[in-house]
């Protein structure tokens, strides 16, 4: 085509007035403003965090064990699930090193097989698909919590979990902690936006399609990194329900789309056998709770101990926002008790499940207990003590940043 035939430039000219036409609607300052790009920097300044401490912490055994399941079963062995979760971590850490392998030619890797000296020489492709996993709940944080709290409640959501060791360090290893706790988040509040969208006059199924695929997505990574997380479900279902009283019908239609789309994701990663699949659904731990466990010390000294060692700004704003929520009429508004419900439920449950699974539990709480803390504290802000709360929120929050750091390097230390 010869640009001086008839109409070829105006064609072109149309073409770039369409495309200049699709960019001005989509960067916008509501998209792309001053709250994305100090969003964008504190996102980087965790990147550069979880980066540091890649560089710094070898493969551990634990993170070699997720990368040789994932192999075998690669290799045509067994799936590589057990009794608390499926294959999904096994197969997110062994496909990186499957490729690596591959790359070479036939001849150098004949008979090879992935050591730890090879792997932890990678570590850096093979912890790549968590670490995305972790900015992405990151950045999930910061989005729930600016549209809940607007940017002050983004910014101190987002503050906490860029500092917040146990999420850096999670972030940076093979294992199933990150992909639950996005997964688990995810499925929360997609569901209460999904529910929301129901007030418009058309049609439900089709319509929210791309959503339900959203759903399914994130209920498979919760129930996929640990069975146990079946139990945010019926919590999400009851947002749903309650957001749309005149239609109920169709949020349970959209959940239990979801749900057959996440059950799809799940059986993939039984490479679609259906005796793998329900074998490993058969096996599996979905909960295991000790009702004597609550009246047990031990737990709630576990978990102090996690708070007040791992997490003490935190556990102080959360103190503080708690004392507000019981004083104060103006936080105890759906946007507040939707995470402070799903925190007590996670809580509770870790204190009656077994060792493993409640340390699970209690870290998948973390985001929820980030985004109550920040939406409380955002209508302190806004109260006729904000002089004091924004006093409190620097101070500690610029604690919290110098405690990250040095947690972090003791971390990276075996300390």
């Amino acid at each position: 085509m010869c640009l001086y035939e008839p109409g070829t430039l105006a064609r072109l000219l149309r073409s770039c007035y369409k495309c200049r036409e699709l960019m001005s609607k989509f960067f916008t300052r509501e998209r792309f403003g001053t709250p994305q790009y100090i969003a964008a920097f504190l996102l980087l300044i965790f990147l550069a965090q979880c980066g540091w401490f890649i560089s710094r912490a070898p493969l551990n055994q634990v993170e070699a064990g997720y990368i040789q399941a994932g192999l075998l079963m690669l290799n045509g062995a067994g799936p590589a699930g057990d009794q608390y979760r499926t294959p999904l971590v096994s197969l997110l850490s062994a496909v990186p090193v499957s490729v690596l392998v591959n790359r070479a030619s036939a001849s150098a890797w004949q008979g090879f097989w992935p050591d730890q000296f090879f792997l932890d020489q990678h570590r850096w492709i093979i912890r790549f698909p968590f670490l995305m996993m972790g900015l992405l709940l990151g950045a999930s944080v910061w989005y729930v919590a600016r549209r809940l709290f607007g940017n002050p409640g983004g910014y101190i959501a987002l503050a906490l979990y860029v500092f917040s060791p146990a999420m850096i360090a999670r972030s940076s290893l093979v294992g199933p902690q990150i992909p639950a706790a996005w997964g688990a988040f995810g499925l929360i509040f997609t569901g209460i936006a999904v529910a929301h969208t129901l007030y418009a006059p058309r049609e439900v199924i089709f319509w929210n399609w791309r959503r339900i695929i959203l759903l399914g997505i994130s209920i498979a990574l919760a129930i996929g990194s640990q069975f146990a997380l079946w139990v945010v479900l019926p919590i999400a279902l009851g947002f749903m329900l309650w957001a749309v009283p005149h239609r109920r019908g169709a949020a349970l239609a959209i959940l239990c789309g979801s749900t057959l789309v996440a059950a799809l994701l799940l059986w993939s990663t039984y490479f679609f056998k259906p005796f793998d699949f329900l074998s490993g659904l058969a096996q599996a731990q979905w909960l295991g709770l000790d009702p004597r466990m609550l009246l047990s010390s031990q737990p709630y000294r576990l978990t102090a101990a996690f708070m007040l060692r791992d997490l003490p700004a935190p556990t102080l704003l959360l103190l503080v926002a708690l004392g507000a929520f019981i004083a104060w009429k103006r936080p105890r508004f759906f946007g507040n008790f939707a995470p402070l419900i799903v925190l007590a439920t996670l809580l509770l449950l870790s204190f009656a499940a077994s060792q493993g699974i409640g340390l699970y539990l209690l870290f998948v709480s973390l985001p929820f207990l980030m985004v109550f803390v920040s939406g409380v504290f955002a209508d302190l802000l806004e109260s006729s003590r904000g002089t004091v709360a924004l006093g409190i929120s620097i101070g500690v929050l610029g604690t919290h940043a110098l405690l990250s750091v040095i947690g972090l390097v003791q971390l990276a230390s075996g300390r």
